[in-house]
Formats: structure tokens, sequence, C-alpha cells
């Protein structure tokens, strides 16, 4: 079971000793899940809680509104994500402008020694902290720390299309390179939500879709996806549009999901839609047939594709 927590003061009476892993983490991919093993390793032979130290909302958002990055994950997504890594609290500090203007000296005594009980800090090769990001690792592995805590750098990970990063996904994710995600994440793209009620025209179409609105989560490229829609803890496959429809002149972007081989009526429940391959672009035909016609080829293709690419 993992604790959430929201400010560092509320944590000192649940950790006498703690192995701290700091970041922003989101999309948990390979880079961070390095850091993670790194902690419970510590934490197998040290003993102590393992802590996630984070920051929400995400820091550009408070210091430049307007340029902080979409994220990968959902806030319950993360949560969940966490828990299932073993993580045992995790601190999502309320970042705001007070927060922001603790000196690297500041953070490093009040949150990480006095607040945190900290004795061994996991951390990026890159990592930087406190007001204007001033403090970096060369500041938190001075001798004046080392009788409080152990500092770990876990340097980058890397893949086929370089090191692995959370604007990396995103760049793909927006370019619609799905089977590229997943080797950096680890896992298919995600996007979840609760299932609203549309215009009705894919019943007209013979083609019943589950939509859903997207929230403050990368969009992918708009087009037409082979994915898995998972219904409570059952998956099914899907052909996925994510786009403004273009046939309809549609004026929003959301999420449609067709279930193959799927009948029930699951209007307001949460469902996970897992993208795993573009199939194709967003397109207009000259009549409502050919579109029909297309639409029967995607879902073909759909599973051709996910029979080759499980969940």
């Amino acid at each position: 079971m993992i604790s959430l927590f929201r400010n560092f003061k509320d944590i000192k009476n649940h950790a006498n000793k703690s192995i701290v892993a700091i970041g922003n983490f989101d999309g948990l991919h390979h880079g961070h899940k390095a850091i993670v093993n790194q902690a419970k390793l510590l934490k197998r032979k040290y003993g102590g809680k393992f802590i996630i130290l984070t920051f929400h909302p995400h820091p550009l958002k408070v210091l430049r509104p307007g340029n902080e990055p979409k994220n990968i994950l959902s806030f319950r997504n993360k949560v969940i994500k966490m828990r299932e890594l073993g993580v045992d609290i995790l601190l999502a500090q309320r970042f705001n402008i007070a927060f922001s203007k603790l000196t690297p000296l500041d953070f490093i005594h009040k949150v990480l020694i006095d607040g945190l009980n900290v004795s061994d800090i996991i951390i990026g090769d890159d990592f930087h902290f406190g007001y204007k990001r001033q403090g970096n690792i060369d500041y938190l592995m001075s001798a004046e720390f080392r009788k409080h805590f152990n500092v770990h750098i876990i340097n980058e990970v890397s893949g086929k299309s370089g090191r692995y990063s959370s604007s990396l996904a995103r760049d793909m994710i927006a370019s619609g390179k799905m089977m590229e995600v997943k080797e950096v994440l680890g896992y298919f793209y995600e996007v979840e939500g609760h299932v609203v009620k549309g215009e009705q025209l894919g019943n007209k179409l013979g083609f019943p879709t589950a939509n859903i609105n997207y929230l403050n989560t990368v969009i992918p490229e708009d087009g037409i996806y082979a994915g898995w829609v998972k219904i409570k803890d059952k998956f099914h496959m899907g052909a996925i549009s994510t786009g403004y429809r273009p046939q309809f002149k549609g004026k929003k972007r959301f999420l449609e999901a067709h279930l193959l081989n799927f009948s029930g009526d699951i209007y307001g429940t949460r469902i996970k839609v897992s993208l795993v391959k573009k199939i194709r672009d967003e397109q207009v035909f000259s009549d409502i047939e050919k579109l029909k016609k297309q639409m029967t080829l995607d879902c073909k293709k759909a599973i051709n594709i996910l029979t080759e690419n499980n969940i």
C-alpha cells in the first residue's frame, strides 16, 4: 500500500529513516525505473521507507504558466504505477511560489533532513534543486552533508532513440510513434477517463464507440490506431480514433474507441486505452459508404496488429 502526502512537514512521524528518490517521474520510463530499482536495492540492504519526492503541480506551471509540459501519466495513473513498483510513500510536494524560493541549503535541511529523515538520496545525473535551480549534485555531495546522508547518482539510460526521457516520450506520442514510445516507457501509451456520451455518430455508422475527453495529458497525433481497451480488469481489442472527425466537421478533439467483439453499456465507466500502433491519418471521404468501408478495413488491421502485440 502506498501512502500519499502533499507536504514534507507531514512525513516526519511516518519515517524515522528514508531512502528518497527525487524527480518529476512523468511516464515512469526506463530511466526513472533505474532510479527506483536502486532505491529498492538500498531499502532491502539497509531498511527504511522508500519515498519518491516529486512536485505537483509541475514547477513550470507556477513559475512560467503556459510553458509546463503536458503529462504522460495522469496523477491517478502515476500513483497506481508507483504502488506497483513498490514505493512506500509518494510525496507530491505542493509546489507554490513560497516553496520555489527555498534556497538549496534550506531544501536540504528543511525538506530532506528535518522533514524526511533521509539516509540515502537517489537522483539522475542532471539533478538541480532549490531557488532558480542553484543547487547541483556537487553541492549535494559536499562534505557538510556527508554525516546526514549518502548520495547515489544514476547515469543516463539509453536505447535505440537515445537517452530515455519524458520529453522524448512526449515527442514520440505527439508524432504517433507508439511502438517507439513503448521502448522508452516499457508499456504502451495510455489514455484513461470516464466514457462520456457523444453525438452517437458511431452508432449510426454501425461502429459504436466509447468516447473519452482529453484532460491535461499529451495528445497523440490525430489518426486511427490499434489499441487495447481495459474495462474493469479485462482487455478488449479496439480500433481507436483520435482527433476532430473532419468527415463531420468536428470542433473538439477527443478519443473514440470502437471495441471489437464487445457489446454492452459502459457510459460513465472508467476505461484505459493503450495505443499500440497508428494505422492511418484522419481522412475525409467522398461519401459515408466509403468511410464505412475504410472503417471495416481499419478494424481488420487493428486485429492483425493486436494479435501480434499483446498487452
